[in-house]
């Protein structure tokens, strides 16, 4: 955090966000034409934004809250948690579920209209890397095997263009940067490789067995993860996960503990510019779970509250586009709230059900409640609101018809 963000009055905070469903292909729909005498049904009078999701119902749906209107993209799909945007904005990659087949597919944003990239018949796990500077997506998956590790799988690189091949890659099975050198950071159960994305050369290695959560800095400088093994307790008289927090460069070099397991360190999430890591720690002081924000700099941490002044748990942080805001979930005996840190105190932006899902600019947050989609300013008003059927999965500012 910069130092002007270091102060509690700059921090605020947002729900958590919920469910999740995605894809298929079809082309933009055109409203029609109203007569002149009288005023078109379809005028546009919501606000400019566009709404993927899913619903049990429906499948995939595309929803334009201009015209408050809905098209099916794919019927039957459900939502299976893997997006990813590409570094230009236009692009977004995610995986659904169907009856018998799990997809991973590709949306642009600006045309509205959806193609397929890959689609296997057996259960498998996607994961996804953008280029930091083109629009190409290296992407893997693997099949989960029995015993909870990664089975069979491959990595590939595709464009929006429907290339598609095949690195090579012998052991990697799932993919988790695209460096900025041009190397992929790649990994299996046992290993991190870092490898050329055209034949798979491994460029390095590291032993990542008890490497958990890992999470690279968007600029791909830093990589940072949660470290476990297995410690005794000997009041509860059983084995515990240790969850010491390190930080390492992009080869996963150079490792440094950060936080001890006695913190529990959960929730991992960069700020955009990487000078950054924000996530959830045990505070013994306040008897809570607070957010934490590592600067990179400076090498210190501070508390986005005060432990003196928590009453609540704090969990799953969010960065606003720009760094300048955290959104988090507020856990509450009333339930889960979305909450904001404003000079000096937290203001609540009401029930959220989930974890907090995003940010359509940085002061407009998207907070799923229990019964419906707020999208809402950082002055607390709602620009948009829709009864929640389903999961979502992306929501963003459509460019003017």
């Amino acid at each position: 955090m910069h130092n002007a963000r270091l102060r509690p009055s700059v921090f605020l905070v947002a729900v958590l966000s919920v469910g999740l469903a995605v894809v298929g292909c079809s082309s933009p729909s055109q409203a029609p034409d109203a007569p002149a005498e009288e005023p078109a049904a379809d005028t546009p009078s919501g606000p400019n934004l566009s709404l993927l999701y899913t619903t049990p119902a429906d499948g995939l749906v595309l929803h334009d809250a201009r015209r408050d209107s809905s098209r099916t993209l794919v019927p039957g799909a459900a939502y299976d948690s893997v997006q990813a945007r590409s570094a230009s904005g236009r692009y977004l990659a995610f995986s659904y579920q169907t009856a018998d087949s799990t997809h991973l597919a590709m949306l642009d944003r600006t045309t509205q209209t959806l193609q397929s990239v890959d689609a296997r018949e057996t259960p498998v796990t996607y994961s996804l890397a953008w280029h930091p500077s083109e629009d190409r997506l290296a992407f893997a998956y693997y099949e989960p095997a029995q015993s909870g590790t990664r089975g069979p799988g491959d990595v590939f690189v595709t464009t929006p263009e429907g290339r598609t091949s095949d690195v090579g890659c012998s052991a990697a099975r799932e993919v988790l940067h695209w460096l900025p050198d041009g190397s992929l950071a790649t990994r299996n159960d046992d290993r991190l490789y870092v490898v050329a994305p055209s034949d798979c050369t491994t460029r390095a290695s590291v032993d990542a067995r008890r490497m958990r959560k890992a999470t690279y800095a968007p600029t791909g400088e830093h990589l940072a993860y949660i470290h476990r093994e297995l410690s005794y307790d000997r009041e509860a008289n059983e084995y515990t996960p240790d969850s010491s927090l390190f930080l390492s460069d992009a080869r996963g070099r150079n490792a440094q503990k950060i936080f001890g397991h006695e913190r529990r360190v959960r929730h991992l999430r960069w700020a955009s510019d990487a000078s950054e890591l924000a996530f959830d720690v045990r505070v013994e002081a306040s008897g809570h779970r607070q957010i934490a924000i590592y600067n990179l700099g400076s090498e210190r941490t501070v508390y986005l509250t005060p432990p003196e002044q928590t009453g609540a748990d704090q969990a799953q942080p969010l960065w606003s586009p720009s760094g300048s805001y955290v959104a988090f979930t507020l856990r509450t005996s009333g339930g889960p709230r979305a909450a904001v840190r404003i000079e000096g105190q937290t203001r609540r932006f009401g029930r959220v059900d989930g974890a907090v899902h995003g940010w359509v600019d940085d002061r407009t947050l998207v907070v799923p409640g229990p019964d419906s989609l707020r999208v809402q300013t950082l002055d607390g008003s709602t620009e948009y609101s829709q009864s929640l059927l389903g999961a979502l999965i992306h929501v963003w500012n459509r460019d003017p018809a």
